[in-house]
């Protein structure tokens, strides 16, 4: 019989606090990239990832390449 509940689930609901709501995304970005990275070596897969922070800067992840990835996905 388990004693505890296991991992419990966490109500989504928007940070409001700036500092908090920078720590986090970078937190989500660098594991959200490496999440991208194991997929694109274990499945041999081509992922393009392109993210806009709350503050406005422009990340992505690409491989091989984010262009090359868009274009074939484009024609």
């Amino acid at each position: 019989m388990r004693k505890t509940k296991g991992r419990q689930k966490i109500k989504m609901v928007k940070i409001e606090k700036e500092k908090n709501l920078q720590v986090t995304f970078c937190k989500r970005k660098n594991g959200l990239f490496k999440k991208a990275n194991e997929l694109c070596t274990l499945c041999n897969a081509r992922v393009a990832i392109i993210l806009f922070s709350p503050s406005g800067k422009i990340f992505s992840f690409g491989h091989t390449k984010v262009e090359t990835i868009i274009d074939r996905f484009e024609n």
